[in-house]
């Protein structure tokens, strides 16, 4: 919560969601209430339909078909320490994720013997990424390895780093996702 000075008023500012949440009196028939205020935070505002316009050149150079927006991650320090060596993707994208894999791939992400299934992941440079997609079983929730480190390393990844993912196909129907990552 940060405090800011306003018209001599001191007003306290909450961050919910990526939103800013300004506390501010108003008044209604002499009774003091409290209204929202919401400010945008230019990160969230038109949530991204289509990758920028450089990555979406760059999925189009490897004529990927129309990519659907799965979701965003302020990345965490588990998502950048090289031992680790693996985004976890959040569960509230799991079930979408699975929604836009074949049957095959599906059972292959979710096998117990840690198949999972090879793809590509393109960064905000275009550069495409070998990983492999599957089930982390102990904690039930999908994750990018093999491979993780090197799009970190060459995009100098940071905690705190905005993540949005978008996934398409190409025309071999091979399942790949495009990352773009907004600096803190």
């Amino acid at each position: 919560m940060t405090t800011i000075r306003l018209f001599g008023n001191d007003i306290k500012v909450i961050r919910l969601f990526g939103i800013q949440i300004s506390p501010c009196p108003a008044l209604k028939n002499n009774n003091m209430q409290l209204q929202l205020q919401l400010q945008r935070d230019d990160r969230f505002m038109n949530m991204p339909d289509s990758p920028p316009p450089s990555l979406r050149l760059a999925i189009q150079s490897v004529q990927g078909s129309r990519s659907l927006y799965m979701g965003w991650k302020y990345l965490e320090n588990s998502d950048i320490n090289i031992n680790l060596s693996r985004f976890l993707i959040p569960a509230e994208w799991c079930a979408k994720l699975l929604l836009h894999m074949t049957q095959s791939e599906s059972q292959k992400i979710q096998s117990e013997d840690d198949r999972g299934i090879n793809v590509s992941v393109m960064d905000p440079k275009g550069n495409s990424h070998d990983m492999k997609f599957t089930e982390w079983k102990s904690l039930k929730r999908l994750v990018f390895n093999r491979g993780w480190n090197k799009l970190v390393e060459n995009n100098q990844l940071q905690k705190g780093n905005l993540l949005h993912l978008w996934h398409f196909r190409t025309p071999d129907n091979k399942p790949c996702f495009a990352v773009n990552i907004i600096r803190s």
